[in-house]
């Protein structure tokens, strides 16, 4: 990538985010400004919430700090598909899809302790090192791994290792996108708190009353796509389960500033199914 590609899509970048900012900015400047008047605290907007039988859990005051992000959905994974053994392994639209040739128990009560060891194996994993076990996310038919990015991880399907399991809980095959060159397109800014992303949450009309705050995590998710690049930001990514549903719902709240992010194609996993 020559310098005048890299200041095209910075600019282009910097532009995209923002006009999203300004928007987000009225959007929450009107939302504030009601709220004043109402004489509405945080302290009451949680009470409120209780008395909608909102199940919210203990819930974190405290604020973080993240960075504007952009990484490249490049071939570094095709390139290296060649050292990869005892597996059949495919690479079709940036992501790596391979099926064991032998299947590898894991530990049921504890899938880390065995995959942990496997990542640091070249001939297995591609880039091991590079991702995480995201308990969160997983779920007794599959174990996901994320991708680590300036001290969070990547919450969405950009950049994690998918490992699908029978149900003798042993890995059949497995999934893998990784994104090149991550690096920081603006200075750390401030996150807001746990707490406040669920106010915002309930404040846009997202959380159905008689429903549970199933878990509340904080990562790297896309904000939007620039030439090849992927430009990600810090995101609160909640997931709801209304009474008497088997269905989790997965929100997302940027955590610059409070907006919703509606996006379909995240491809969140949920550990949570048709359970109660």
């Amino acid at each position: 990538m020559n310098f005048r590609r890299i200041q095209i899509i910075f600019l282009i970048t910097f532009i995209a985010i923002d006009i999203f900012l300004f928007g987000m900015f009225q959007q929450n400047l009107n939302m504030q400004a009601e709220n004043v008047s109402k004489g509405n605290t945080d302290s009451t907007i949680v009470k409120e919430m209780k008395d909608d039988q909102i199940d919210l859990g203990k819930l974190s005051t405290s604020t973080g700090s993240g960075f504007y992000l952009a990484g490249s959905p490049s071939d570094t994974l095709r390139n290296q598909i060649g050292q990869l053994i005892n597996q059949t392994p495919h690479y079709v639209g940036h992501q790596l899809m391979s099926e064991l040739k032998q299947p590898i128990n894991v530990d049921k009560n504890n899938p880390a302790k065995t995959i942990n060891n496997l990542l640091s194996d070249p001939t297995f994993i591609l880039n091991g090192s590079q991702y995480v076990y995201n308990k969160t996310l997983s779920s007794p038919q599959m174990i996901v791994y994320t991708q680590k990015a300036m001290g969070k991880q990547i919450l969405s399907a950009e950049g994690q290792i998918r490992f699908n399991l029978n149900t003798s809980h042993q890995i059949l095959s497995y999934t893998q996108t990784y994104l090149d060159g991550i690096k920081n397109l603006r200075e750390k800014a401030a996150t807001i708190s746990e707490q406040r992303a669920l106010i915002w949450l309930y404040q846009y009309n997202e959380i159905p009353n008689n429903s549970k705050v199933e878990w509340i995590q904080q990562g790297y998710t896309k904000l939007l796509s620039v030439d090849s690049d992927q430009v990600l930001i810090p995101t609160w990514v909640i997931a709801i389960k209304p009474q008497n549903s088997t269905q989790i719902q997965i929100k997302r709240i940027n955590a610059f500033n409070g907006g919703i992010i509606k996006d379909s194609n995240q491809n969140i996993q949920s550990n949570y199914s048709a359970v109660g």
